[in-house]
């Protein structure tokens, strides 16, 4: 992957300010989250300054989505969903699994005749 710290820079800024304001959040808000102050964060959405690893990892959780997807390196946003899916589904019996197999497949289904 050749990924430049400017273009990193840049996916935190656009993804870090998307997620906030989905949720409806200040950047005061996602500072005291994450341990940083309203102007680390203003500064990092401006893409002004590359986020220190500590607080881009803090955010990160802050926000409960996966550090590589807020830095450009994955698009699954929902990295710990994923996981906590993936540990049901390896807990069911067989039964079980092709049961929330099929519903999955439901969701998708009625998501795309909803539009969504």
């Amino acid at each position: 992957m050749n990924t430049s710290a400017k273009q990193i820079r840049e996916i935190f800024a656009q993804r870090l300010k998307e997620i906030r304001e989905e949720r409806g959040l200040s950047q005061e808000d996602v500072g005291r989250m994450a341990g940083v102050s309203k102007a680390t964060i203003s500064k990092y959405e401006a893409a002004c300054h590359p986020p220190k690893l500590v607080h881009a990892i803090a955010i990160a959780e802050a926000l409960n989505v996966g550090f590589s997807y807020l830095i450009g390196f994955s698009d699954n946003r929902y990295v710990q969903e994923t996981d906590a899916i993936a540990d049901v589904f390896m807990s069911l019996p067989d039964d079980g699994k092709k049961e929330l197999l099929n519903y999955a497949k439901y969701l998708e289904a009625r998501s795309k005749d909803l539009g969504l």
